[in-house]
């Protein structure tokens, strides 16, 4: 990810929270393309005492542009941004700027808990959930806690092999199955076995089903 290279290591000297302290005021940062999730995240959350500012970005380029800028201690972040996956920008926070919580918000509670450690975040926020939720689990990661509700994560049971995780990603780059058998060196007839097992794990019917949900777990950039 060029456009986030720069940067790193940045770190403010106010830049992390002191957990002697409840919760001191927070600068948040809302990564969503839907405007009126946006809109209302923040407007919800600059009402809270404990929020210094609340700022927005609708890509993943002027988040992390915002971001170098402002220095947020708190990041609420889409899984999925003007089709880029979040867990992208998830992973350059944690090592460009490793003293940013990241939050994965989600759509329909399908990020494993695993996959959202792995990549930095400190929780998953349903955008479905309560105002009162959303308040509560942000005031919590502000404090020093990590948030991954039960009932918004989905069980961490996608494994993939490595031949399949080979396979997935060939797929999803728009290789055709010849292609794929050419590359990888097996027979056509194996390809078309590895990709049901993999279209069965992922819960999905076709290549472009598969594609959405690869980037929305992480697997693929």
């Amino acid at each position: 990810m060029s456009a986030l290279d720069s940067g790193k290591n940045q770190r403010p000297a106010d830049g992390r929270v002191d957990r002697g302290e409840r919760c001191r005021p927070q600068r948040v940062l809302v990564v969503d393309d839907h405007e009126l999730t946006q809109a209302g995240l923040r407007a919800v959350l600059a009402r809270e005492d404990w929020v210094d500012s609340c700022l927005g970005a609708a890509s993943v380029e002027a988040a992390w542009s915002i971001a170098r800028r402002h220095h947020p201690q708190i990041v609420l972040l889409s899984t999925s941004v003007q089709g880029r996956p979040g867990l992208e920008l998830c992973r350059a926070f944690r090592e460009h700027m490793p003293y940013v919580k990241v939050m994965l918000m989600s759509n329909d509670g399908t990020v494993p808990a695993s996959l959202a450690r792995a990549h930095g975040a400190v929780g998953i926020l349903p955008k479905q959930s309560p105002i009162s939720g959303i308040v509560a689990s942000v005031r919590r990661v502000a404090e020093g806690g990590r948030v991954f509700p039960k009932g918004a994560v989905a069980p961490d049971s996608v494994q993939l092999s490595r031949r399949e995780l080979d396979v997935l990603r060939y797929l999803v780059s728009g290789l055709s199955n010849p292609e794929v058998a050419a590359r990888l060196n097996l027979s056509r007839h194996t390809v078309k076995q590895h990709t049901s097992v993999v279209y069965r794990k992922l819960g999905v019917r076709n290549r472009a089903e598969a594609a959405s949900r690869a980037q929305v777990l992480g697997l693929v950039a």
